[in-house]
């Protein structure tokens, strides 16, 4: 019988984000200083318990950021950007 292991998410904090036009994100601040965003992995929305007084409505970003960290962003309906540490 085999062990399986489930890591959850970090708790998020709130990120600077620097944008482009269209919205996709270009730069951030991490420990002080505005980091490059290299690539964008992938990129996807989620729309969830909208039936209730506290709707989710986020759309996330899988991020390089140089010099070659890994970010998860996500920004919400209401504009504010957040990181999972």
């Amino acid at each position: 019988m085999g062990t399986r292991s489930l890591r959850g998410l970090a708790a998020a904090g709130p990120v600077e984000v620097f944008t482009s036009p269209d919205g996709t994100p270009h730069a951030l601040m991490r420990d002080g200083r505005r980091r490059l965003v290299v690539a964008v992995r992938d990129s996807w929305r989620v729309q969830d318990r909208w039936w209730t007084d506290d709707p989710v409505d986020r759309s996330y970003f899988d991020v390089i950021v140089e010099p070659g960290r890994h970010a998860l962003i996500f920004r919400e309906s209401s504009g504010g950007w957040f990181v999972h540490a």
